[in-house]
C-alpha cells in the first residue's frame, strides 16, 4: 500500500525545493525537517538583531507558522532559506519599532559568537551591543547575516531588498560605523575636553567628537561650561 506524504519518511538529503512541494502536498514531516535545518540559522539572526533571547524565541515562532500558512496558502515559486529570512527580518523591525527608545537591560544578551568574538569583558559586550542596535535597520540587519557566515551575499541582498552591490555598502558603513563609536568611547576624556576647550564656535564637526559626546555625561557637561 502507498504511503501518503504527510506520512512518508522525509530523508535528510532532500532539497530545500523537495522539502516545500512537500509540505504543500500536505507533508507534516516535511515540515519538521525543514524547520530543523533552517531554525538554528533564523534564531541567532533574530537574538542578534533583537538583543533580547526571549524576543527572539518568539520571532522565530512568528516567522515558521507564518511561513507554513503562507506554503499551504500559496503556489509561488520561492528561495526557501532567503525567503524564511525575510519573514524573519519583517517581524524583527516590527519588534523594534515597536520598543524603540528602549534600553537592552543586562539580560538581554544575545549570540555575538561572530560580531563580538574579540570581547572579554561584559561591559564591551554591552557597548556593542548597543552600538549595533544604533545602526540604521538595513545596516544592523546585513552586519547581522553577514556575520552568521553562511548567508552570501546574493542572499542578503533578496532579504533586505537591495541590489547585491548595496549589500557590500550596507556591511562596510555598518563595520565603520562599529569603529568609530568604539574609537570615540575609547578616546580619553581629557582629549576629548582640550578639543572642546579648542572649539572656535562650540560646534563639534569631528565624528568622534560627537560620538564621546553622546555617551559621556561628563564631558557634555563639561562643554557647557565657558572656557577661555
Amino acid at each position: 500500500m502507498e504511503t501518503s506524504a504527510a506520512v512518508r519518511p522525509i530523508p535528510g538529503s532532500a532539497s530545500d525545493e523537495r522539502l516545500v512541494a512537500l509540505v504543500r502536498d500536505g507533508s507534516e514531516p516535511a515540515f519538521e525537517a525543514l524547520y530543523e535545518r533552517h531554525v538554528r540559522g533564523i534564531l541567532g539572526f533574530c537574538r542578534q538583531l533583537l538583543g533580547s533571547a526571549e524576543e527572539a524565541e518568539d520571532a522565530v515562532q512568528h516567522t515558521f507558522m507564518a511561513a507554513y500558512r503562507d506554503l499551504l496558502d500559496s503556489p509561488k515559486a520561492i528561495q526557501l532559506r532567503p525567503w524564511l529570512y525575510t519573514i524573519a527580518r519583517n517581524r524583527c523591525f516590527t519588534l523594534l519599532r515597536e520598543r524603540r527608545g528602549q534600553r537592552l537591560t543586562p539580560a538581554d544578551e544575545p549570540s555575538t559568537e561572530h560580531l563580538a568574538s574579540a570581547v572579554q569583558r561584559r561591559q564591551d559586550l554591552r557597548d556593542l551591543l548597543a552600538d549595533v542596535a544604533a545602526l540604521p535597520e538595513d545596516q544592523r540587519a546585513a552586519i547581522v547575516l553577514a556575520g552568521l557566515g553562511a548567508v552570501p551575499h546574493d542572499e542578503i541582498a533578496t532579504v533586505l531588498a537591495v541590489p547585491r552591490d548595496k549589500v557590500k555598502a550596507l556591511v562596510f558603513q555598518g563595520r565603520s560605523s562599529l569603529i568609530a563609536s568604539r574609537k570615540a568611547r575609547d578616546t580619553p576624556c581629557e582629549e576629548i575636553r582640550l578639543q572642546l576647550a579648542r572649539l572656535r564656535d562650540g560646534t563639534p564637526r569631528r565624528t568622534t567628537l560627537r560620538r564621546h559626546l553622546h555617551e559621556c555625561l561628563g564631558c557634555r557637561e563639561f562643554r557647557l561650561v565657558p572656557h577661555g
